[in-house]
């Protein structure tokens, strides 16, 4: 009896938008771009690594992609921690882990600890999972039904300033490629300053992140926030769910795309100019910054005039262009590489953006953890795939082959995209419960 009158008070009590949720939304987005920065710092300065530790490219890839490996492996477990226990168990579990693996790679600045080095991103590529799918699920917990959209944006938008920093920060900070007392000093001066920023923010999420809100922001959060957790009932059927096995695939190549370009940025750039470090490092951050604005776009597209599938199509198509585009202009100038590269991280923010919202769209009341997190772990392992193809294609012959390879793959994701029929499950769940008068009002917001 006691548990049916909290239903009905739970049911009657209106909706509220909590201050708090900005906090909550920061600190997910600041915990997204200091373990992601990690994963983009030692790739962008591949040729110093090569230098100072004898490796070939090959094994300084695996800085790298180690993150794509974790992450295919652990998204499924991870997942469900998410769903099962929380945001606040999750965003722990994330903070932690990258603040030890931070530490850790403080011991890895000699020749011959490499291992050192690649146990510290093998931590953080672990603390790296839980806070992938986090954005989704705090906008879905914390934000309204018109707001959303958005918040998933500038979440995203905070994983794209990690890589953003991952990109721009090391080849700036590197005073010389070619002694090893210089380099030692600076890979020092970098691992600290990394290890503090980290923990820095693990004690703000002890403090200030709680795990949701007293009161639900929509009808759709209410509904997701006393269903049963399973692993598996939602995975099989996300896979009956046409709508999602389309966008999975189509979102997976253009992030397996994304994470290739990511990884061989430095390779590529010195390929074509021997003098550039310094220029991949601010090509990356100019893509990602582009990236940054793209997802901001991508959710307030969304949340204007909701034309989700035309949206992704019309995304993916540009960014196909543009790497077709970069095929075409990579040894004439720097410039124009700059200009492309930085145009299709811009596309690339905004169809992650976009993407992740037709997929807790389409597949409501599933959870979001787990819906995403297939999304990312899909796109991971392809991203190790494309990145070796990538890397083959490279080697042996030249960027041109390579380049062709993606552009073709990026084609294959917008005929996917073509064939998407959206449903609008989480946009009607929240109307059925404005047509029973139990409607929300978004001026109720509540003092924190």
């Amino acid at each position: 009896m006691n548990n049916e009158v909290e239903d009905l008070k739970k049911v009657h009590e209106p909706f509220q938008l909590y201050k708090a949720r900005w906090v909550v939304l920061f600190l997910s987005a600041a915990a997204s771009a200091i373990s992601n920065m990690q994963w983009m710092q030692y790739g962008i300065i591949a040729d110093v690594l090569v230098f100072y530790y004898g490796l070939s490219y090959s094994s300084v890839n695996w800085s790298s992609m180690i993150f794509l490996l974790v992450y295919f492996i652990l998204v499924f477990p991870m997942s469900y921690i998410l769903d099962k226990y929380g945001l606040r168990t999750s965003m722990l579990i994330g903070v932690v882990l990258t603040a030890v693996g931070a530490w850790i790679k403080v011991g890895s600045i000699a020749p011959d600890r490499y291992w050192v080095l690649l146990l510290g991103q093998f931590i953080v590529a672990v603390g790296v999972v839980p806070l992938m799918g986090l954005i989704p699920k705090v906008a879905a917990t914390w934000f309204g039904p018109k707001e959303v959209s958005t918040a998933c944006g500038i979440g995203l938008a905070g994983l794209q300033l990690g890589f953003a920093v991952g990109f721009a920060v090391p080849p700036e900070m590197i005073t010389s490629e070619n002694d090893m007392a210089s380099i030692k000093n600076d890979f020092t001066t970098i691992s600290i300053g990394v290890g503090i920023i980290s923990t820095i923010l693990m004690m703000a999420v002890l403090l200030w992140f709680p795990d949701r809100p007293k009161t639900p922001p929509s009808q759709a959060a209410l509904q997701s926030q006393d269903q049963e957790i399973d692993l598996w009932h939602p995975v099989k059927k996300l896979m009956t769910n046409r709508t999602f096995v389309l966008v999975l695939f189509a979102f997976a190549i253009s992030l397996g795309i994304f994470c290739t370009i990511s990884t061989v940025l430095n390779q590529l750039v010195l390929t074509y100019y021997p003098d550039g470090l310094k220029d991949a490092g601010r090509i990356g951050l100019l893509m990602i910054i582009a990236g940054f604005i793209g997802s901001l776009a991508g959710g307030l597209l969304l949340d204007r005039f909701k034309a989700y599938k035309g949206t992704l199509v019309t995304l993916l198509a540009a960014f196909c262009a543009t790497l077709i585009c970069l095929t075409c202009i990579i040894n004439i100038h720097i410039e124009l590489v700059y200009v492309s590269v930085s145009l299709a991280g811009f596309l690339m923010g905004s169809i992650w953006s976009v993407s992740y919202e037709i997929v807790v769209e389409a597949t409501y009341p599933e959870p979001e953890g787990i819906s995403v997190g297939l999304l990312n772990g899909l796109g991971q392992a392809f991203g190790i795939g494309f990145t070796e193809l990538y890397s083959a294609l490279f080697f042996k012959n030249d960027a041109l082959g390579s380049n062709i390879a993606l552009a073709l793959l990026a084609f294959l994701s917008i005929i996917l995209a073509a064939c998407v029929r959206m449903e609008f499950r989480r946009e009607a769940a929240n109307f059925k419960k404005n047509n029973d008068n139990l409607g929300f009002d978004e001026t109720v917001c509540s003092k924190l």
